[in-house]
């Protein structure tokens, strides 16, 4: 196990080590986009985005980050591999392919979390923003991980049997934003309760209440129960999806075709 996961982290390195300026284009692309975003905003809104609104906008940002690269490591990886021929020879392993590419997603994960952390650290420091976080706000955030990484199983089941899922997985990325934008807390009752299950929506939710004690209007004890929930039900679906692909794509013997 830790041999896997020791060789899965120095490929990772290995490639960064190899593409370096890829890696601080990427880094320095995602800080001007978020600025050219809260420039967008002033325009629009007609006046100075600061205060809460910065602040959300910044912890959304953040989450989106989260999954886009999460989900995009794994999508993409696995369309990789079954076009370099090297799919099959994943699941021929010892460990198994669930072992295998849960390895694969928390490595993937931490390499995120490090490239988030450089991008909002600029993010920050453009902005003149201070985030002060405190060890409740933990809790939330280890659930954001875990959410993200079922969306990467998820992702990855989805690209084992269809393979070429590029174009869908950009509709995917992007359309997550709107779902961190639709203000489902202050619609009707139905939706609130869809809000719910919307995949990091009520994590999103509760970050954004104990960033703003002061102006708190959502019970918190119960928005943590709803993010615990979010959170089971997201994993149990990425992890059935994923053992449920990769026997379907054995049973049609397609596992290593492109």
């Amino acid at each position: 196990m830790w041999i896997a996961v020791s060789s899965e982290l120095r490929r990772t390195l290995l490639i960064k080590k190899r593409y370096p300026t890829e890696t601080l284009a990427q880094i320095i692309l995602a800080v001007i986009s978020f600025y050219a975003l809260t420039l967008g905003g002033k325009f629009m809104a007609g006046g100075v985005l600061l205060g809460n609104r910065l602040t959300d906008l910044i912890i959304g940002y953040g989450l989106w980050m989260l999954v886009l690269n999460t989900v995009g490591d794994m999508g993409f990886g696995i369309a990789e591999e079954a076009e370099n021929g090297t799919l099959e020879q994943l699941f021929v392993s010892p460990l198994g392919p669930l072992k295998l590419f849960l390895i694969r997603a928390a490595v993937s994960l931490g390499m995120s979390l490090l490239f988030i952390g450089l991008v909002l650290f600029g993010i920050l420091w453009l902005t003149g923003i201070r985030l002060t976080v405190q060890p409740i706000q933990l809790v939330p955030a280890i659930m954001a991980l875990i959410v993200s990484f079922a969306l990467g199983l998820l992702v990855a089941g989805l690209a084992i049997v269809f393979k070429r899922i590029s174009q869908a997985l950009n509709i995917f990325e992007f359309g997550f934003v709107f779902l961190l934008m639709i203000p489902f807390n202050t619609s009707g009752p139905l939706l609130v309760f869809v809000g719910h299950f919307v995949p990091l929506y009520p994590i999103f939710s509760l970050l954004r209440e104990l960033l703003h004690p002061a102006g708190r209007s959502i019970d918190t004890a119960s928005l943590m129960a709803w993010c615990l929930i979010n959170t089971l039900f997201w994993l149990s679906i990425g992890i059935t999806v994923f053992q449920r692909a990769v026997k379907l794509a054995r049973n049609r013997g397609t596992i290593g075709h492109y």
